[in-house]
Formats: C-alpha cells, sequence, structure tokens
C-alpha cells in the first residue's frame, strides 16, 4: 500500500528528531490498536507515522497554510493555531505524499480536536497519539490499560486529559472535542 522507507525518509528531512521519534511511535501504537479493535492496521500505521507532518510550524505559517487550503478556521483555529496542524496536515500528506485515502485524510485531520462522529481509524490514531511509548503524561499508564479492552473508554479518557489540560492553562475548549466527548458517553448510555 506504501513505502515505509520512503515516508520514513521524507518525513525525517522535515521534522525535528523528537517528532519523527512520536510519530514512529504512533504508527505502531496505531498499528496495534487496529488489530486489536478491527481498523485497518495499514491505514492506522500510515496515518500515525504521517498524522504531525504540520505540528512544527509556527501560528504565522500555519494559518498561512490553513488559508492556502481553503480551510474553514473557526475563533479557535485563529485562538490557537497549532489546532490546525490535523487538518493542514491532512491537505499535505495528500499534496505532498500523494496520499488520497479519505479514511488517512480525515483520521489524520481529527486527530487534534476529535469529532462527534469519528470512524475506528479516527478513535485507533487519536488513541495511539497520546499513548505512544514516549509519552509520559500523568493519565498514560491508565489510558494504556484502557487501551487494551475498551477503546471507546480510552478515547473518552483522552478527551477527558485534554480537558483538564485545556482548562488548567486557561485556553478555549474546542467544542468539537466537546462534542466528540458526549457522543462517546451517549453511546455508552445507550448500549
Amino acid at each position: 500500500m506504501f513505502n515505509e522507507e520512503y515516508i520514513k525518509a521524507k518525513i525525517s528531512i522535515s521534522m525535528p528528531e523528537h517528532r519523527l521519534r512520536h510519530s514512529l511511535g504512533v504508527a505502531e501504537t496505531a498499528e496495534k490498536l487496529a488489530w486489536r479493535f478491527g481498523a485497518d492496521p495499514q491505514k492506522a500505521r500510515l496515518a500515525g507515522m504521517l498524522h504531525d507532518v504540520a505540528r512544527d510550524f509556527d501560528d504565522s505559517e500555519m494559518l498561512r497554510r490553513a488559508k492556502e487550503a481553503k480551510l474553514q478556521v473557526s475563533e479557535y483555529g485563529f485562538a490557537m493555531p497549532l489546532l490546525l496542524h490535523g487538518p493542514v496536515g491532512a491537505v499535505m500528506v495528500r499534496d505532498e505524499f500523494g496520499i488520497t485515502d479519505p479514511e488517512i485524510l480525515n483520521a489524520i485531520a481529527l486527530h487534534t480536536v476529535g469529532s462527534e462522529y469519528m470512524s475506528q481509524l479516527d478513535k485507533v490514531l487519536f488513541v495511539a497519539d497520546k499513548i505512544e511509548p514516549n509519552r509520559r503524561h500523568g493519565a498514560v499508564q491508565e489510558i494504556r490499560r484502557q487501551a487494551e479492552t475498551d477503546l471507546d473508554a480510552a478515547l473518552l479518557s483522552c478527551f477527558d486529559e485534554s480537558i483538564r489540560y485545556a482548562l488548567k492553562i486557561g485556553c478555549l475548549l474546542h467544542p468539537s472535542s466537546v462534542k466528540a466527548r458526549n457522543a462517546i458517553l451517549a453511546a455508552r448510555v445507550s448500549a
């Protein structure tokens, strides 16, 4: 489906070493989660490798690229341009790597704030980004345990952790994250 060595070589040129290490960790973790929870392992691995291709742009570059790609930028994107690295990255993956699979591109686009309508691949990438082996945040061990058996529980914990962090540093809560969290809770209650 894709030439992993070519992609590694290409991203290693543009990514700092720590970001490359993180991206490869996400790829490995996403592939394992995909096998466990019924997503496509190759797509998960590819999305993991490429999910942060736009992560290291500064705010002005992120906004410039979003405008150039004709992405709709909400007030949250203007207030926190870093959140745009998912959608901007998806455009880059399409344009610079020639990957047109909508599932892969959507997973990359959603990995920053989520959505109330997340596919299994979207969920896998979102969780893998938060629990890959190089992560050390406070709740990571508990989320890793949840990801052994219940992807939605792990995803819910990821959103909870992100929301707690946003509150702690006093930044805006992205409504997509709140809607995604609520959708998971509603599905769990009705199950």
